[in-house]
């Protein structure tokens, strides 16, 4: 009868070691765990950078001011304030203006509105605008204003805080319109750095081109003064009125 009692007990024990998976008599049984991978949260898409001419629309921004979807700021804050800031420009608002610009600029602006800047903005056909950043990464925008037909170049640095940007003017020395092509900001600030090497040049002799004009140690200019915009300057054949929407 014991016998049968510890027989009846080791097959219980046996059992219940079968059940947890636990082996009687034999080697126990390894099962392997595959290891649980919690995936990253993922961040929320970004939302899409509004095109251009809509902005122009729900801004009613002048329809002298065209800025190509390939020339525009990647961040819609930039857009808005490039937009802003040169259709006031066009529409000679000193207050709006005054806001945008740093603080050396609004005084400029004060002499620019007594020299008759509205005047000088309703000879303006067409501005166009082309958006880069100089050597160091810092976001800029070039304007080229077609008056008749003549173009001046302007460049100002964006300065972006989010809510608001500041616009600070670059020096732009004349006819450089003839003188750009391709990347017209990068060619900008190259033609800018080879300036400033050419004007600490020691050789008071020496003939050097600035901005297109071949000045002499006299004062005197050259005789390969240019005529007018270059074939691909902002004309027919370039980002002028044929490239308009």
């Amino acid at each position: 009868m014991m016998n049968q009692n510890n027989l009846f007990l080791t097959m219980l024990t046996c059992s219940v070691f079968a059940l947890f998976g636990g082996g009687c008599g034999g080697e126990e049984e390894k099962k392997s765990i595959a290891p649980v991978v919690q995936e990253r949260p993922k961040a929320p898409p970004k939302p899409p950078t509004t095109p251009v001419d809509k902005l122009v629309n729900t801004l009613s921004i002048d329809d002298r001011i065209f800025l190509d979807e390939n020339e525009a700021p990647r961040l819609e804050s930039q857009r808005v304030a490039v937009l802003k800031f040169f259709n006031a420009m066009l529409q000679a608002d000193a207050g709006t203006i005054k806001s945008m610009v740093s603080f050396n600029d609004q005084l400029e602006l004060d002499a620019m509105i007594d020299h008759g800047l509205a005047s000088a903005m309703d000879e303006v056909s067409l501005v166009v605008l082309k958006t880069g950043e100089n050597q160091d990464g810092r976001p800029c925008v070039m304007a080229i204003y077609e008056i008749d037909l003549d173009y001046q170049v302007q460049l100002w640095y964006i300065d972006d805080a989010g809510n608001s940007a500041t616009f600070t003017s670059v020096e732009t020395p004349p006819n450089l319109v003839d003188q750009l092509s391709g990347n017209w900001i990068e060619e900008y600030f190259i033609l800018k750095n080879k300036q400033a090497e050419i004007a600490q040049m020691p050789d008071e002799d020496t003939s050097y081109t600035l901005a297109g004009e071949l000045t002499t140690s006299d004062g005197s200019r050259g005789s390969n003064e240019p005529s007018g915009p270059s074939p691909g300057g902002p004309g027919p054949s370039g980002p002028g009125p044929a490239g308009r929407p």
